[in-house]
This record gives structure tokens, sequence and C-alpha cells, in this order.
């Protein structure tokens, strides 16, 4: 990363780093998030820490900004998930799975 890559990450990082609980667990899913393009940190931690692909018991986010966030990316939130929605019926993700049941 160049100069200015590594300054809009750590401008991307200040505000995760404020919300959340465990700051060594937020560098654990950081490996997950920095495999795809992002454009909003405090939003793909979120998101990581809805879908909760590890099943941890509680929140990676503190109870005082889980209102902030939800109301800052109801929409998003929603608009993603109906696009996952429909990939599952549209069979791509049932391909690969090998379930045509899935439904939501």
């Amino acid at each position: 990363m160049d100069d200015s890559q590594w300054q809009w990450f750590y401008e991307q990082m200040l505000e995760p780093v404020t919300f959340v609980t465990d700051i060594p667990y937020l560098f654990y899913i950081l490996k997950w998030i920095l495999k795809y393009d992002f454009d909003d940190l405090s939003y793909a931690v979120y998101f990581q820490d809805l879908m909760d692909p590890e099943c941890i018991p509680q929140s990676l986010i503190k109870d005082e900004w889980l209102p902030v966030l939800c109301n800052r990316y109801e929409l998003r939130l929603k608009k993603e998930l109906f696009e996952i929605r429909c990939s599952v019926n549209d069979g791509s993700v049932t391909d690969i799975i090998g379930d045509d049941s899935v439904i939501f």
C-alpha cells in the first residue's frame, strides 16, 4: 500500500476501534474483511458482527454503539441482505451447496 492507502485505512480504523469491545478480536476479523474491497470499515465490522460466522456468544460492538450503527446502516444492510436472498433464490448459492430448498 502507498501512503494515501495507509492514511485511508488508518482513518477507517478510527471509529471501529472506539466501538468494539475487544481490539484483538477486531484485528482477527480484519483478516476476513480485508479479503474483499470495502468502502466503510465501520459497516464491514458491523456486518461481520451481525453475521457472526463463528457464533460468538456476544456482540463485538459496545451496547451504546449498536443503535447508532443500526440507524446509520439500516437501509444498506436491508439492501445487501435482499441481494443475498435473491442470489439464493436464483440458485447461484444453492447450486454451490447443493440444496434447492434454502428459503429465507
